[in-house]
């Protein structure tokens, strides 16, 4: 018996550390893809492909874990003090709100749904940062930008996250670890 917990340990810290490494490796290959988006501070969101596909795979705790670790590593590899609190605060508040529809709508809500809800989500999430840091409410208006391009985004994300999860599930280490039938 206590053969069988040490391998189901190991089996969840390996999946805990694939699922960190890779977010983190898509972080570090967006910021240096050549791509001029249009508006200041816009990313594709590369790295939210696994925080989606970790929702299906590891526990609450485990994925807050995974949201940290990604967020202080990316920022102290490509970025600034100021860039780790909007990405903190956006990882945070998405997080919150993906694990909360997750959760509660999981036979409600598509991959791609809780993937949409995550991209529209971190947006207000780093909008709110830039009220608080500028000390304005007018960057507000900015969201009117933002958050359609959070659905497309998180449709984009949603998208990739499944096709990968469909992958992934021919693997013994996450077929066992998948949390929902279909």
């Amino acid at each position: 018996m206590n053969r069988k917990n040490n391998r189901e340990n190991l089996e969840k810290m390996m999946l805990v550390v694939l699922i960190a490494a890779l977010a983190i490796v898509l972080g570090i290959v967006e910021a240096m893809l050549p791509i001029k988006l249009p508006i200041p501070g816009m990313k594709l969101g590369l790295a939210n492909i696994m925080i989606v596909i970790g929702l299906y795979y590891l526990d609450v705790k485990d994925m807050l874990f995974v949201i940290i670790l990604k967020t202080v590593l990316t920022t102290l590899l490509l970025g600034t003090f100021s860039m780790f609190f909007y990405g903190f605060v956006g990882a945070i508040l998405s997080y919150i709100a993906m694990i909360t529809v997750f959760k509660l709508g999981k036979n409600q809500v598509s991959l791609i749904g809780v993937s949409m809800i995550g991209g529209v989500m971190h947006n207000i999430g780093q909008i709110i940062v830039a009220m608080i840091l500028i000390q304005t409410k007018a960057i507000a208006y900015y969201m009117m930008l933002l958050l359609p391009l959070g659905l497309v985004t998180g449709v984009a994300v949603g998208i990739v996250a499944k096709l990968t999860m469909s992958r992934l599930n021919e693997f013994d280490l996450f077929k066992k670890n998948y949390k929902l039938t279909a």
